[in-house]
């Protein structure tokens, strides 16, 4: 009997049925950056995303004490990732902050 089969004869709870993610929802997230405000947090975000690795910027403030938080870490969040990505987030994420402009035509170097 197929798993739509054991579905519709009630053998089957719908929240047991496959993810279609390999069993992915169960591995831990990893932290590959501390960063200092929201806003760089969603940029690496989704240059990891573009890259192919699911990742979220995760913020240590509490609401109504948001500054106070920041202070006492030193940062405004964390940008974690699936623990099988970490090793490729951590190098792109150096890589891309490493990395230099390229002058446009007509640009002069500072």
């Amino acid at each position: 009997m197929s798993d739509e089969e054991e579905e519709r004869a009630g053998r089957r709870n719908p929240s047991e049925a496959d993810s279609g993610q390999g069993g992915l929802e169960n591995e831990p997230l990893v932290v590959v950056r501390e960063v200092p405000d929201e806003s760089t947090g969603t940029l690496l975000r989704d240059f990891l995303k573009a890259q192919g690795i699911e990742a979220v910027a995760v913020p240590v403030q509490i609401p109504w004490f948001s500054t106070l938080e920041s202070l006492h870490h030193g940062y405004w969040g964390r940008v974690e990732v699936l623990g099988k990505d970490a090793d490729r987030a951590r190098a792109l994420i150096e890589e891309y902050l490493s990395a230099a402009p390229e002058q446009g035509p007509g640009e002069e170097t500072a």
